[in-house]
């Protein structure tokens, strides 16, 4: 069977375009068949056999009744049509340059039209053009598959193919990867060639991206879809593309992206524009600036996360929390949030998936209860916390979903980082027949505290796909970070057991092997110090790496300083930092944020600072084992994410390491 792209044909195609997919579906599996999303005039299947034959077929939907009059002679027939005339309106010439005519077969299908009169229409030609004109009746795939193979000519060379796939499927074209950035300058006429998703990203970015007919909204309230994978393998890729086809498909429909954060959410906007040559209509946001738009009643100010252990430990005087510390609290106040639960009875009954630290009934009691009297002081002071915005939009979507802004597509990347609570919030917002697609790597903090997606309300049963294949970075680098993995897995017996670096058979996919990444063991000054000679030696000699560069900071206050020291070495509009509220400058060199905001970023070339931040923090005397376990597991899926945002060179400042 032929591999289709994509799987099924859109819903609203014609009956003859249909047919024809049901018929080049049952070619060999040397065909490799792709549909074009956007017909027009153009021809609405592209064909490759054995990846070196090229065919692109048009569907012409002319009756045989239409048809037999081309072979009558009453030439003032107004409806009569020439054989000229249907060729003209096949457009092959549009996804075609003319130096490549002679390479390309071109067939001009009449699903409607025997092949008698098919003959006839052929021999009124006064010229070969190379278009042969085809019947379909009563015609086996077999059968079409053999006269594909009679009329294929020499292999179609490389670089053709390219040309021919980025004009009839530009939707499939990713605009400059960063494992494709060269990181020494490139002579004088040389030039990347297109790259493209892969075939199951593809077809994942094409699949039902058509919104239903209104007779079938009532039937299906809404879908959801999930792809999952590493980090590395296109996700992202993915969600962008199949976000920019359906702006382009269902004109008037309205599309939100959700991110968890500010930097991936510029990022996906700038590499979707990128790649759409203009920004489409599509709203973006992170959860809680979304949130916050549509919240009606706004807390005149909000407690920053850093300042939540204070407020639990002011919370905590006077009361036994036996030998619990208030930074553990602070977190599992912030979970119970995240959650959603209502109730000190549901908190009795909670499994705590994922939560290594044991919690006895009175403990519980004792956490819950100060949970209340935080909410209570909050309310008061008319103050919210994160968490507690996450917790009162939902209860207003509950109160009042009508109120919401209803979208027919809602994307989410990096999935996994949103939290429970606001899942219901964003499953009210989709108008009927509405679709939800998220992109998720469950590797990095399974739906921000290790839920199953049907415990968010999530079905995704038969609707969910996983990719495997690494590309983002070489086999060095990615190599490199699943032997960190391992030695954190020596240090650390069963923490990050969730992690999946790539095994030895998908690293031998990886065709570039890459530089050796390497480990300066220099204190925070010198490192700083190095860096910024670093990137001013690459500013010089390697133009084109700007805004390919981005420095991770574990320490998370630590980076607003760090972009600083940079400005003034490199000059202010040089760095961007991405966890800055303000405009970034518009075309900086280099990029830094912290560990935290960095899922789903990447660059060719990668700075990691501040990591002896985070092993010195494991070894805190005041973690009991498990709290210590915990911490290092989370340090662990922390590395591995920032050590693979590198496409091509990595360089790591860290006295301690191995970490």
């Amino acid at each position: 069977m032929a591999v289709m792209i994509p799987d099924k044909p859109p819903a609203s195609a014609r009956k003859s375009v249909q047919l024809m997919f049901r018929l080049l579906r049952g070619l060999s599996d040397d065909f490799r068949i792709w549909l074009r999303m956007e017909p027009l005039r153009t021809p609405g299947f592209l064909v490759l056999w054995r990846g070196h034959h090229a065919f692109l077929i048009k569907i012409a939907d002319t009756s045989q009744q239409l048809a037999d009059r081309a072979l009558q002679p009453d030439f003032l027939d107004e409806e009569k049509i020439t054989a000229e005339s249907l060729e003209e309106s096949a457009g092959f010439r549009e996804v075609l340059d003319p130096e490549d005519e002679n390479l390309v077969r071109c067939l001009l299908v009449f699903p409607n039209v025997d092949e008698e009169t098919i003959d006839g229409i052929e021999k009124l030609r006064t010229e070969d053009t190379g278009v042969a004109f085809l019947g379909l009746r009563q015609r086996k795939a077999e059968d079409f598959g053999d006269h594909l193979k009679s009329l294929a000519g020499a292999a179609v060379p490389q670089p053709v193919l390219l040309r021919l796939r980025a004009r009839f499927t530009p939707e499939s074209v990713i605009a400059t990867p960063a494992a494709r950035v060269p990181l020494a300058r490139r002579g004088a006429g040389e030039s990347l060639q297109p790259a493209f998703l892969d075939l199951t990203q593809e077809s994942l970015a094409k699949l039902e991206i058509e919104l239903p007919r209104e007779l079938e909204i009532e039937a299906r309230r809404f879908e959801t879809r999930l792809v999952t994978g590493p980090a590395g393998c296109g996700k992202s890729l993915v969600l962008l593309h199949r976000a920019l086809l359906a702006a382009r498909l269902n004109r008037g429909a309205r599309l939100l992206v959700l991110t968890h954060n500010r930097p991936i959410n510029g990022e996906l906007e700038r590499r979707l524009t990128a790649a759409a040559g203009r920004a489409p209509r599509i709203e973006w946001r992170t959860f809680f600036s979304w949130s916050w738009s549509q919240s009606p009643h706004r807390p005149g100010s909000m407690v920053p996360d850093y300042r939540m252990e204070e407020r639990v430990r002011a919370l905590m005087q006077g009361h036994d929390f036996d030998k619990l510390t208030p930074a553990f609290i602070a977190e599992e106040i912030g979970y119970l949030r995240d959650l959603g639960l209502d109730s000190l009875d549901d908190y009795l009954a909670l499994e705590r998936t994922g939560r290594l630290k044991g919690l006895g009934t009175e403990r519980r009691r004792a956490i819950w209860e100060l949970l209340r009297r935080h909410r209570e002081e909050m309310a008061r002071a008319d103050e919210s916390d994160w968490h507690e915005q996450a917790l009162r939009f939902r209860d207003q979507a509950r109160r009042d979903p009508e109120l919401l802004r209803k979208y027919e597509f809602i994307f989410i990347d990096e999935a996994q980082f949103f939290a429970k609570v606001w899942f219901e919030p964003v499953l009210a917002s989709l108008a009927p027949g509405g679709q939800l697609f998220m992109a998720a790597d469950p590797t990095q903090g399974f739906l921000k505290r290790r839920e199953s997606w049907s415990a968010a309300g999530i079905d995704v049963r038969g609707r969910s796909n996983r990719l495997a294949k690494p590309y983002r970075s070489t086999r060095r680098i990615f190599g490199f970070a699943r032997g960190l993995v391992e030695h954190r897995r020596t240090l650390h017996p069963d923490t990050a057991d969730d992690l999946d670096p790539p095994t030895d058979d998908e690293l031998g996919t990886i065709d570039e092997v890459g530089e050796e990444p390497r480990v300066l063991r220099l204190r925070p000054q010198a490192a700083l110090r190095h860096l910024g000679d670093e990137l001013s030696r690459l500013r010089d000699e390697s133009p084109q790496l700007r805004g390919n560069i981005l420095i991770l900071h574990a320490d998370s206050g630590a980076t607003r300083g760090v972009a600083a020291a940079l400005g003034r070495k490199l000059g202010a509009n040089e760095v961007a930092d991405l966890d800055d509220r303000g405009s970034p400058p518009p075309e900086p060199f280099c990029s830094i944020a912290r560990f935290h905001s960095a899922t789903g970023l990447e660059a060719a070339v990668v700075f990691l600072l501040g990591i002896d931040t985070l092993l010195e923090a494991e070894g805190n005397p005041r973690l009991d084992s498990e709290a210590r376990a915990e911490r290092a597991a989370a340090h662990t899926r922390l590395l591995y994410m920032a050590t693979t945002r590198a496409a091509r060179r990595l360089v790591i400042f860290s006295r301690h390491w191995p970490a």
